[in-house]
């Protein structure tokens, strides 16, 4: 678990002389941490509930009809007015039902009225797509509420997305809900993605109203688990989600058509909107290219104040979490169960999929014979909010604790998930293989000196941002030089919008490893199944020419037919590798998930021709290698797909040739997360 007492940061040096199971390295720098912390993590499993298994719930609607209301504003003390959709339960004439009734709240980036549109048709489970009308659940008597963050849609503001004046908006949201008299107190927050996310931020604010949380695909550690990761800048991403949101939150005309005693306000609205382009869009762009500390590194509060995790102990309420396995928020959706979950009644679900094709998979369930999974969403929330909200005894507490897709498990390339009592799993223990220079991985630590092997960097991405003609909407995009935009890594960073367009690569890491010219280490054929589960870490030795330099880790199974499925990856830049001891995972003594600080104090030179170990943080996974398949592991200088150097880091490491190091004195590893196979049910 967390180490509960250290607080250093660590800086491995070539001076350190590794022992052949790595628990311990001389350390050649030692400082105080910064303000900033999590608090250390219980050294208790949950072992029980062990034999709970998944029942879809139902009943029927208790009305038959649903009314929105018209448009209604919520007038903040700023002076600011967000705007929200509210649906009720309404009769067999489309009247509104008397009485006051719990209700669930999503705030949404994405617009208000796109969700009344889509619930309007009919679309299930509304309430964790963009939220807005969900006739599912209001027919089952609750209201449900649908606002406007601060600075999109309708809404007042310039946005800062998940920014403070956000936030604070979101308390004086739960206190407009508190006084309405369709409100009886019990209040659920729910939602997908940046809706999710706010249910999350808005639960740490604890307002008594607030009974139970319901959060799909949400964001933990907005820096080190999206957009900084391993201290690269996820370019991919914020091409996708900044134009996204920005592009969304301008488009009130068809708000107007709806509403036109508003239209003034709208116009007015927008022109803030448009105002945030240059107020905050683009200089917090700019900001990251240009490597400013704050934004391009984890130092201050910026990305402190928008990552959920940083006060996940505050979430006092019931909360289900649903993740997915190459989700944008793959690291940290355990992490987010694994805070509160001796706290409050939580349930962890991770899905397949990237992050739009796990919300579909989500709406249609994988409670079938094949897959094993959980049910739908829809029906996990009202089972949830109906327990929670309502009183009624629907079973959450025997429902499983953690359910998660395990990659390799299904036959025939099938869906197949696997149940456990507790994440990460309680039979998971830390096991060392080595990377040797034959190019095998093995579990015994190199004894003589190996041949060494080198990756280079590649050529520099190409990336162009600023307005539109218009002047109304931000525009970006990204030209990959690594070949990275033909792997599973484009599709998870682009939100999984580029996987709706299936490429073979997508789901074959040959391409791009073969490509990228990748150090390929493999196992034999295994003899028995390998089952994985886990966090996992990489401690690569790695000697380089020039003084900027990353490290890309995949790790894939390979069958007998040369199929290379990807199982997880991790990137990281050398001169972010100073470890936090206090924030890192020991497993039985084991280091297993590193936590590096990313500031510019703990950034540490990287000196051309000295061995110097690298702990590279790979994403938490699960899956099994089968018996006559094999384990791979591909280390490459670049991942440009998940991450790229900022300007003056780029110029610096233009050119570099690194060297992965195997002898004793420097034994590229990686610990894996295995459990005994028979642990699979």
């Amino acid at each position: 678990m967390f180490h509960p007492s250290r607080q250093t940061i660590v800086h491995h040096t070539a001076i350190a002389t590794l022992a052949a199971s790595l628990a311990s390295v001389a350390f050649a720098q030692t400082t105080t941490m910064g303000t900033r912390s999590t608090p250390s993590q219980p050294n208790t499993t949950i072992t029980g509930n062990a034999n709970a298994n998944w029942k879809t719930y139902s009943r029927a609607e208790q009305y038959p009809k649903v009314v929105t209301l018209p448009l209604q504003f919520i007038t903040l003390k700023s002076g600011k007015k967000l705007t929200a959709l509210v649906t009720v339960p309404a009769d067999s004439k489309g009247k509104p039902v008397a009485g006051a009734f719990p209700a669930v709240l999503t705030q949404t980036a994405y617009r208000i009225d796109v969700g009344h549109l889509l619930g309007s048709i009919g679309l299930p489970g509304n309430t964790l797509i963009v939220g807005g009308q969900d006739p599912f659940f209001v027919k089952r008597g609750y209201v449900g509420i649908a606002v406007d963050t601060y600075g999109s849609g309708g809404s007042g503001g310039e946005a800062k997305l998940l920014g403070a004046e956000e936030q604070e908006a979101y308390a004086e949201t739960v206190d407009w809900v508190s006084k309405q008299p369709w409100f009886n107190g019990q209040l659920g927050l729910a939602g997908t993605s940046y809706l999710g996310i706010t249910a999350l931020l808005t639960a740490q604010q604890q307002h008594p109203a607030v009974k139970a949380v319901f959060a799909q695909v949400p964001m933990g550690d907005a820096f080190r688990g999206t957009v900084g990761t391993g201290g690269m800048l996820n370019a991919n991403f914020i091409k996708t989600w900044l134009v996204l949101t920005q592009s969304l939150s301008v488009q009130n005309d068809i708000a107007k058509l709806v509403n036109p005693q508003y239209a003034d306000d709208l116009d007015g609205v927008t022109q803030e909107h448009i105002a945030a382009i240059d107020s905050w869009y683009l200089p917090t762009v700019e900001a990251g290219l240009n490597g400013t500390p704050g934004v391009a590194t984890d130092d201050g509060d910026f990305w402190a104040i928008r990552s959920p995790i940083e006060k996940m102990p505050k979430v006092q309420v019931p909360t289900f979490i649903i993740g997915a396995h190459a989700d944008i928020f793959q690291r940290d959706e355990p992490l987010l169960y694994e805070q509160i979950k001796h706290r409050v009644d939580t349930k962890l679900v991770i899905l397949k999929g990237a992050h739009v094709q796990s919300v579909a998979l989500g709406l249609v369930g994988n409670d079938n014979v094949l897959a094993a999974g959980a049910p739908s969403s829809p029906s996990l929330m009202l089972q949830w909010f109906d327990h929670y909200l309502k009183g009624m005894d629907t079973g959450v507490a025997k429902l499983p604790n953690v359910t998660q897709y395990v990659e390799g498990y299904g036959v025939l390339g099938s869906m197949r998930y696997s149940k456990a009592t507790d994440w990460p799993h309680p039979a998971m223990k830390p096991q060392r293989f080595y990377l040797r220079g034959d190019m095998s991985i093995s579990a015994q630590a190199p004894t003589s000196s190996e041949a060494k092997r080198t990756v280079s960097e590649p050529k520099a991405p190409e990336i162009t941002y600023g307005k539109s003609d218009t002047g109304r909407t931000v525009q970006a995009s990204i030209q990959i030089n690594d070949g990275s935009d033909c792997s599973i890594s484009h599709v998870q960073w682009t939100l999984g919008f580029e996987g709706l367009l299936p490429k073979a690569c997508y789901l074959n890491n040959a391409t791009v490893e073969r490509t990228q010219k990748a150090l390929v280490y493999e196992t034999g054929w295994l003899k028995q199944d390998l089952y994985i589960n886990g966090p996992i870490q990489a401690d690569i030795w790695v000697s380089t020419t020039k003084s900027e330099a990353a490290l890309s880790v995949r790790v894939d199974v390979v069958d007998f037919l040369g199929k290379v499925t990807p199982i997880t990856g991790g990137l990281q830049s050398v001169a972010h590798r100073a470890v936090d001891t206090t924030r890192s995972r020991y497993v039985d003594g084991v280091m297993m998930q590193p936590f590096h600080p990313l500031t510019e104090a703990a950034r540490l030179p990287v000196i051309p021709g000295q061995p110097t170990l690298v702990p590279v943080e790979v994403f938490p996974a699960a899956a099994l290698i089968r018996k006559g398949q094999k384990l791979r592991i591909a280390i490459s200088a670049s991942n440009q797909a998940q991450g790229i150097w900022a300007k003056p880091q780029q110029a610096a490491a233009d050119g570099n040739v690194s060297t992965i190091l195997s002898d004793p004195s420097h034994p590229s590893s990686i610990v894996l997360p295995v459990v005994p196979a028979s642990q699979l049910n």
